[in-house]
């Protein structure tokens, strides 16, 4: 290695600050809405301010450097996000805030450690490596802990989720994690640092082993079994082992009947472990094939599922295309449960295909490296590990909303860039200072665009916050007095725009509460927006347009009782008593989802319409029991997304 010369502390230095950023997960700030999320988000953006100030100076040294085909797929991939955009604006959007950054992050990252192997001093790598999988561990424990509870919890129907909003995020980071405390676990314990590395990563496999299974997340379970196959074809070489095994024509027949079964039996198994939530999830795929058929070649914009979803599932029910079991199983979701599909959906093909290209050469190329380099190679089996969980877990679920499990999945992309560098004969494009300066100048722009907009976005969240809490205690006028102070800043937030009109509407400011309303219909939309637009036009005699945003709401989510409700409801108020009978007898025959107490008075009062040709006298005494069937106040107080009846995968 040659003497500790300065170079070298710079780069310890760099590399502890590269490691600071995988603290994020146990970040939770709660003076912030939404505090599991956005406490990350904004440690994260503050820390990337810190690590580029501290990357420049390696940046710079290098005047000429090479740059591979990985980070020029990569490199398209973010272009096309950016240049596709969404309506509104993509800087305005709270994903890409934090999405860009992580771009930025495998560019100074891939750059640090090119520098670092380059220069021999790969041991520094260990550095990240070792936090990430302590936080691992950590995270694991405090699951546990939260199962059996003795720790706090950060989800209201959820026993375990971690410092995560809810349980399918925090069993993929796990999954994302576990390739590197398995990396870990191969190191050599042949002194006294390598032993106590050697046993923190026997120990992380083992807690998140323990943990996983507790969350009941298919997705993670099938993440999980990607990162152990993929880490045993590296680490093992099974290979050699199975064909000695299989060393005759009968046992080759054999397993190749075995193996299948054993594999649909599994599967099946996983499928009947939440038979429902399965086919829930076909309904969810079905549905945004949909809306990839719209917009196939450029898609609707970067995260406007939580936008485009509700409308296409309400047009879906609306022309007969729903089967009975998916009228029971629909509900408000704001992804689509499917990366490749949501990616699709919202930057098209070109977009979907892009990213195939990124994540397949990256899993894929061939590797030249020395067969003896057993570090090496490892270290590429973790980075593929990590990444083959991450996305056969994106295939039924959302890990891209969460952040840390994005900074990981571009962390192995940094490493496998790296190794890919170290090891390859390939033809590389050599830049020098001036053709790496768009490059740069996208760097300086996000970094000023973190300073400049962390402060104000943090105090937004801040006063968002304090307003939700007045709503929840019924102090609407100060609930709005707080949401005004935030609107400036979250003017393009959806689902801050759809609560600032509830509340504008729970305090009879029916007028400003529709302008809101269908402002956040273009960011975020779901039926909580159409039967709030529709309680706002039935206050201000717009009957039409009330029965029309009912009628949406109950085509979003067909086995819901309340949009049909309000809509009997409104034809007894306008003396279409006809209406209101086959309305009330719709609600008689309808099936139950979850059955309370709440609906049984429903349809008393439907019986009651019926038979006496009677209106429906009762509307106050049921508002006392509304909360049963998610009323409008109910719904709001429950609305964040980390108190949302979401189950994990």
């Amino acid at each position: 290695m040659g003497g500790k010369t300065v170079s070298y502390y710079l780069h310890v230095f760099i590399i502890i600050v590269l490691s600071a950023g995988f603290i994020a997960p146990l970040i939770v700030d709660s003076e912030l809405y939404d505090s599991t999320r956005m406490g990350k988000i904004f440690f994260f953006s503050r820390w990337m301010i810190v690590f580029v100030i501290a990357c420049l100076p390696i940046y710079f040294m290098n005047k000429a450097q090479q740059i591979d085909k990985l980070t020029i797929a990569v490199l398209a991939w973010g272009i096309w996000i950016l240049v596709r955009g969404k309506n509104g604006g993509i800087w305005y959007d709270e994903k890409f805030f934090w999405f860009s950054g992580c771009f930025v992050f495998y560019f100074l990252a891939t750059t640090l450690l090119k520098e670092i192997t380059t220069r021999g001093w790969e041991q520094l790598i260990r550095i990240p490596l070792v936090v990430i999988v302590l936080v691992a561990a950590v995270e694991a424990a405090l699951g546990i802990l939260q199962l059996y509870g003795l720790a706090p919890i950060y989800h209201g129907q959820f026993k375990i989720s971690g410092h995560f909003f809810n349980p399918a995020p925090y069993a993929g980071f796990l999954v994302a994690s576990q390739p590197f405390a398995l990396l870990l676990s191969s190191v050599r314990p042949d002194t006294i640092i390598n032993k106590i590395m050697h046993w923190l990563g026997y120990m992380s496999v083992c807690l998140i082993l323990v943990a996983i299974p507790s969350t009941r997340s298919r997705a993670a379970y099938l993440g999980l079994g990607a990162v152990l196959l993929v880490w045993l074809l590296f680490r093992y070489h099974p290979w050699i082992y199975i064909k000695r095994v299989l060393s005759t024509q009968l046992k080759r027949q054999l397993a190749f009947f075995i193996i299948p079964l054993i594999s649909i039996i599994l599967l099946t198994g996983l499928y009947l472990l939440k038979k429902d939530s399965a086919s829930g999830r076909l309904l969810i795929w079905k549905v945004a094939v949909h809306t990839i058929a719209e917009r196939p070649l450029s898609g609707h914009g970067f995260n406007t599922t939580q936008a485009t979803f509700a409308p296409v599932q309400a047009d879906y029910f609306a022309a007969g295309n729903g089967t009975e079991n998916e009228s029971i199983l629909a509900g408000s979701v704001r992804w689509a449960f499917n990366e490749f599909l949501q990616t699709a959906s919202e930057t098209g093909i070109v977009g979907l295909v892009l990213f195939l290209l990124v994540t397949a050469y990256a899993l894929f190329f061939k590797i030249r490296i020395s067969p003896q380099s057993r570090k090496h190679r490892l270290m590429i089996g973790a980075a593929r590990s990590s990444m083959s969980g991450v996305l056969v877990f994106s295939c039924f679920s959302y890990p891209f909303y969460s952040m840390p499990i994005t900074l990981l999945f571009f962390f192995s992309l940094a490493g496998l860039t790296t190794l890919h560098f170290t090891g390859a004969n390939e033809l590389k494009t050599v830049l020098n200072i001036f053709q790496r300066l768009p490059i740069f100048v996208g760097i300086l722009l996000l970094t000023m665009f973190y300073i400049v907009e962390t402060p104000k976005l943090k105090q937004a969240y801040g006063q968002w916050n304090k307003a939700e809490q007045s709503y929840k205690i019924g102090a609407y006028r100060k609930a709005n007095e707080g949401f005004a102070k935030a609107y400036p800043t979250l003017v393009h937030n959806g689902l801050f725009l759809q609560q600032y009109g509830k509340s504008l509407e729970m305090e009879e400011r029916y007028p400003q509460a529709i302008a809101l309303l269908k402002q956040a219909t273009k960011y975020y939309n779901d039926e909580f927006t159409a039967i709030t637009l529709g309680n706002c036009y039935r206050s201000i005699g717009d009957h039409d347009k009330a029965e029309m945003q009912y009628r949406l709401a109950a085509n979003v989510v067909p086995n819901k009782f309340y949009p049909l409700y309000l809509l009997v409801k409104l034809y007894d108020e306008t003396g279409q008593t006809e209406k209101a009978r086959a309305m009330a007898r719709e609600l008689l025959n309808k099936e139950v989802k979850v059955p309370s107490k709440a609906i049984e008075e429903i349809k008393a009062e439907m019986e009651r319409l019926i038979h006496k040709n009677a209106s429906l006298q009762n509307w106050g005494e049921l508002e006392g029991s509304q909360q049963e069937v998610c009323t409008p106040q109910t719904v709001f107080c429950l609305h964040p997304s980390y108190l949302r009846k979401e189950v994990a995968v």
